[in-house]
């Protein structure tokens, strides 16, 4: 995603997730994991949020890279991104939060 654009789109409804990530010219990545590819998936109403890939992508590559298992991502529009994981085998247990990328409505 870095080599596409410097936002990351998510939105959310009841069967599905949706990682969108895109350049002015209307081109790049959209990945959507339906309900029965995650391990749980819970959604009161569709929700959509946009978020900076400067501060995501250092520790998603680190998740990735083994560091855990399973992730718990929680978002909402115009709220923190909320990432909560365990680590060293459940001694420790870390909550990361990024602040979402506002726009502001002419």
């Amino acid at each position: 995603a870095k080599f596409v654009g410097e936002l990351v789109d998510l939105s959310m409804d009841k069967n599905q997730m949706t990682v969108s990530v895109t350049v002015e010219a209307g081109e790049g990545v959209n990945v959507r994991f339906e309900s029965g590819e995650l391990s749980e998936l819970s959604c009161a109403s569709p929700t959509h949020s946009t978020y900076s890939l400067q501060f995501l992508d250092p520790l998603t590559r680190k998740l990735a890279g083994g560091l855990t298992n399973e992730v718990t991502l929680e978002f909402q529009d115009k709220y923190p991104l909320r990432l909560t994981w365990m680590s060293n085998e459940g001694g420790a247990k870390w909550t990361y939060f990024l602040a979402p990328r506002v726009m502001n409505d002419p």
